[in-house]
């Protein structure tokens, strides 16, 4: 193994340095100021992300009910977080559900919650089978996406899809 000779190795770096001209000097200036550029937006971006989860709605699954007859149920999600706008419902595993209520644009205020009613369109009855997927929108506009697996009295985590 060498051992680096610092003098050696400084009249190199000098020598290089000498022989340079303005077009690498623009050439490496102009690479630096991109690096640069591209930090400040990661940062930047990150910056929105926290922002965004610290006033993101929180919505849990309060109560999931299905009828004695097994062709109606109503699906409850309570807001502990800051005001949350609903935006769009979609039921994945089952294709035989319709939903009775409107749900896009309604407000869920902070500590309020939220009924959906849900019937059974086939002959199949209803379920825990299937999963609840909601997206809503926050006070500054960030779009929400969180599935409600109903199998599971516990709700996953919200994914941030869109920011403002």
């Amino acid at each position: 193994m060498e051992q680096i000779n610092l003098e050696e190795l400084l009249t190199t770096a000098l020598d290089w340095i000498k022989t340079t001209g303005p077009v690498e000097w623009v050439a490496g200036g102009g690479i630096l100021i991109i690096l640069l550029l591209m930090l400040s937006l990661a940062a930047g971006k990150r910056r929105k992300k926290r922002q965004a989860k610290r006033i993101a709605p929180q919505l849990i699954l309060d109560t999931f009910q299905i009828s004695p007859l097994g062709r109606d149920a109503y699906f409850k999600v309570q807001n502990v977080g800051q005001t949350a706008r609903l935006h769009n419902l979609t039921i994945k595993g089952r294709n035989d559900i319709l939903v009775k209520n409107a749900v896009a644009g309604h407000d869920i205020l902070s500590g309020e919650s939220y009924r959906i009613l849900l019937e059974a369109n086939g002959g199949k009855k209803l379920d825990s089978s299937f999963t609840i997927e909601l997206s809503y929108i926050d006070q500054l506009g960030n779009v929400y996406r969180q599935p409600f697996a109903l199998s599971q009295q516990v709700a996953r985590q919200p994914r941030l899809i869109k920011f403002a």
